[in-house]
């Protein structure tokens, strides 16, 4: 009996909705805008896009491939959590060289960062992306982009 209460006034709303549309067209419309806060997903997703659109831009602009950034979801191991993560393509071989010559052996992961041609090409990587982001406005206004949904996503979790 109370599916049918609720039922009925949805169902005679309905039916009357495009009866007071036509109604309405001669008149000017308005438009309702509801402004709230935004989830942390939401943020954490602007993030991302911006982050993704950063580097694609980046990636337009370098002309080393090897120094291309590719952004993409990863699971850590023990976990289904899955992180974003932007990586330049040097990194990513350099950790499946490692793991060809490693295996699974856990017992032999090597501290990638004590590695001083990966601490090389990592200095190179940023002082290209230093420049490029100095030079290029359209990147800069991408990057200022991406920090400014950093700030907020970070200001938002803080609070909450």
């Amino acid at each position: 009996m109370k599916l049918k209460q609720t039922l009925l006034p949805l169902l005679l709303a309905a039916l009357a909705l495009p009866l007071a549309a036509s109604a309405q067209d001669d008149e000017a419309t308005e438009e309702i805008v509801v402004v709230g806060d935004k989830s942390i997903g939401q943020l954490r997703r602007e993030v991302y896009e911006a982050e993704e659109e950063f580097y694609d831009l980046y990636n337009a602009l370098n002309d080393d491939l090897e120094y291309d950034v590719k952004c993409f979801y990863e699971t850590s191991t023990g976990t289904h959590v899955k992180n974003h993560v932007c990586r330049a393509k040097f990194i990513t071989d350099s950790y499946a060289k490692h793991a060809a010559r490693n295996g699974n052996d856990l017992r032999r992961v090597a501290n990638q960062d004590a590695n001083p041609a990966l601490a090389e090409k990592t200095a190179t990587f940023e002082e290209k992306l230093g420049t490029l982001v100095n030079t290029d406005a359209e990147l800069q206004a991408a990057f200022l982009r991406y920090n400014n949904a950093r700030v907020e996503f970070f200001a938002a979790r803080e609070d909450r």
